[in-house]
């Protein structure tokens, strides 16, 4: 068992919540950096008698007050998410940057034997055709710099990662299905790799508590491939709706969106996107706890008790 406070940096995010609720659980004693502390988000944690201090922006350049230099375990959850990526590099300054998060942990946390967790990207996969995107870029940077400075580190690429809490696409998919909105995902076969937050949090306790801590960069899943239609229709039935689906060309689908200037949309919900978790398996023995149907169910029971009832 883990015996050392674990920083988190990012604990006030999405993922941050969940993996805090479970390390809490499991009486593992956690750091939580976040932005700050009047947020809604932070009175949760406190709630749980989570130690927390307030770090501010990470994409500034920053040295912390306090003094990480003896910290055992670093997960860093802190990332650029559901922004306008192209906007925020045109807006950077020398001290504004999008890649200050990772320098910003090389300056304070200068215990080069720190054990890290460092939450990527599958998107920056070679595998992937559309890895060059602004995104994966920024991502696929952000993970030289761990591993050049700590070799005791795990990277972990997931897929779209979703859950109760979840924003974005996924959220924005569910809300569709929910108010009975025709969607063009009928007869689309492409299948595509997905991650329920229980799983993810799930193999982040079993790296600490195996101290699988061997300089790997890891893709991890599901384990699961689901089409959108299919996954249209499992969140439907999880809603309490019927999925209004109907057939449109994906080529014409394209141009719509590229008209509209959503080409990156297209990419992130039609083309294919497999991720495996077999080198993951075969090295930790770890299998994914839920199958993506209960995820689904458990994010579907959220949705309409948040925004239903």
């Amino acid at each position: 068992m883990v015996k050392d406070k674990i920083a988190i940096l990012g604990a006030s995010g999405f993922i941050g919540q969940h993996l805090c609720k479970k390390l809490v659980n499991e009486n593992i004693d956690i750091l939580a950096l976040i932005r700050s502390k009047k947020s809604r988000e932070a009175k949760k944690l406190l709630k749980m008698d989570i130690e927390i201090i307030e770090i501010g922006d990470l994409f500034e350049k920053k040295t912390f007050n306090n003094n990480f230099s003896k910290v055992e375990y670093l997960i860093n959850l802190a990332a650029l998410a559901h922004i306008n990526t192209k906007n925020f590099l045109k807006n950077q300054s020398n001290s504004y940057k999008i890649n200050n998060i990772e320098d910003n942990i090389i300056r304070n946390f200068k215990n080069k034997n720190l054990k890290i967790i460092h939450l990527s990207s599958a998107k920056v996969s070679e595998k992937i055709k559309d890895n060059q995107t602004l995104y994966a870029r920024v991502k696929k940077e952000g993970e030289s710099v761990i591993r050049k400075n700590y070799k005791k580190h795990i990277i972990l690429r997931p897929p779209l990662i979703y859950g109760p809490n979840v924003k974005a696409n996924f959220f924005s998919l569910m809300k569709a299905i929910y108010n009975n909105l025709p969607l063009p995902l009928k007869k689309q076969s492409e299948k595509r790799s997905y991650m329920y937050i229980e799983n993810l949090t799930d193999a982040i306790l079993l790296i600490l508590k195996k101290n699988h801590f061997i300089g790997k960069t890891y893709e991890i899943s599901d384990n699961c491939l689901i089409t959108n239609e299919r996954l249209a229709r499992f969140l439907a039935n999880g809603l309490g709706k019927k999925a209004k689906l109907f057939y449109l060309n994906p080529k014409l689908l394209y141009i719509i969106l590229k008209i509209l200037g959503k080409k990156e949309l297209f990419n992130k919900i039609m083309k294919e996107f497999i991720v495996t978790n077999k080198e993951f398996i075969s090295d930790t023995g770890w299998k994914p706890p839920y199958h993506y149907s209960e995820g689904i169910k458990k994010t579907c029971l959220w949705y309409k008790r948040t925004f239903t009832m």
